[in-house]
């Protein structure tokens, strides 16, 4: 009886064994039947390379068939550009586009709806992310931050309004024509106890306060070089980027969260219309909305995440948004509305700001 038992249990873990096998081929034979290619462009520098590293080389993992192409682009304006100008027979299969530029793009009917059935991972994504009608995902923040050099600041700036302080005159660097600019003036214009959707005419003036101390307005090469080289102490940047960097570069870049908050500038993923790699395109889609690159993408690069499922530890968290009180007062914003005021609040800065100094 107890041979017969024993035969039972064998013969019964070699089925189990047959089976796992026999599903794991399926796996394997599915992935290797998935041919293809996906043309992306998106962010340009470090988070291009970050974005190589640790989005397209994970999902080539998973998918060895296809063969993913990312092209840099200068921003999400140059993006939306060749999308445009590609409209009739697309080269670009997948975009990364600042939220605000996505909006303009959805307009125009550049990016296609996203099928749930073939992005699944579209499911965990809250309300607010699938954005006009899943045709661009949010799937990662950045913050606005200050950025300093540790040498010369050795009392690192706490609160917006430190950007006042006479002791940096003729030390900051700040590239406020663009998103940094259109972000900062919702964040100060609260700061000021005002409502942006009402005017931004409180942030404007507070900018003006801070221009004299400016010595460029258009640092160069970057924000964070010139912080690392130390041709100025502050500089309004992005935290993510900024934080990689102070990691991999000795620490010259310092990073500081104001206690006041701040607004993640969201990034958004889009579907192209027309795209000729379709299958292979949503399967990427898919990968970059899950949990999984996502939370990669926060612990490695200090991307704020998207999906619902991610949990962030403390240090990662701190490093992403600040302090409990910095992370208490992030808002949000109603990026239908500052798409329609983008280019009138560029203008206002140039004009006012940028121009007057």
């Amino acid at each position: 009886m107890k041979n017969a038992h024993q035969r039972r249990k064998a013969a019964l873990v070699v089925g189990i064994v047959a089976a796992g096998m026999a599903s794991l081929s399926g796996t394997v034979f599915a992935q290797d039947a998935t041919k293809g290619t996906v043309n992306i462009v998106g962010f340009s520098g470090v988070f291009a390379d970050n974005y190589q590293k640790f989005i397209i080389d994970a999902f080539k993992a998973q998918h060895p068939g296809i063969e993913v192409n990312y092209q840099q682009s200068k921003n999400s304006a140059e993006t939306l550009a060749l999308l445009t100008l590609q409209r009739a027979e697309p080269k670009v299969d997948v975009a990364l586009i600042d939220v605000s530029v996505a909006i303009k793009a959805n307009k125009e009917e550049l990016f296609t709806k996203l099928d749930p059935a073939k992005v699944p991972n579209l499911a965990e994504q809250p309300e607010w992310a699938r954005i006009d009608g899943d045709r661009a995902i949010a799937f990662s923040q950045d913050n606005l931050a200050i950025l300093y050099n540790t040498d010369a600041v050795k009392e690192p700036p706490t609160s917006w309004t430190d950007l006042t302080d006479p002791k940096y005159k003729g030390k900051i660097a700040a590239k406020l024509s663009d998103t940094r600019g259109v972000i900062l003036l919702p964040i100060l214009t609260k700061l000021k106890g005002g409502d942006y959707k009402t005017s931004v005419d409180p942030a404007i003036d507070f900018l003006k306060q801070v221009a004299p101390s400016v010595s460029t307005f258009e640092p160069a090469p970057d924000c964070y070089a010139v912080v690392q080289s130390g041709e100025v102490d502050l500089s309004i940047c992005w935290n993510g980027r900024a934080q990689y960097l102070h990691d991999t570069q000795g620490g010259k870049i310092g990073v500081a969260l104001p206690k006041e908050g701040s607004i993640g500038q969201t990034n958004t993923i889009g579907l192209v219309e027309g795209s000729a790699n379709r299958q292979a395109a949503e399967l990427f889609v898919n990968y970059a909305l899950s949990a999984e690159a996502q939370a990669t993408f926060a612990e490695k690069s200090f991307y704020g995440p998207v999906n619902s499922k991610v949990s962030l530890s403390e240090p990662v968290a701190a490093r992403i948004y600040g302090s409990k009180e910095a992370q208490a007062a992030q808002s949000s914003l109603d990026w239908s509305f500052v798409a329609d005021k983008y280019s009138a609040w560029i203008q206002r800065i140039n004009r006012e700001v940028i121009a007057a100094n």
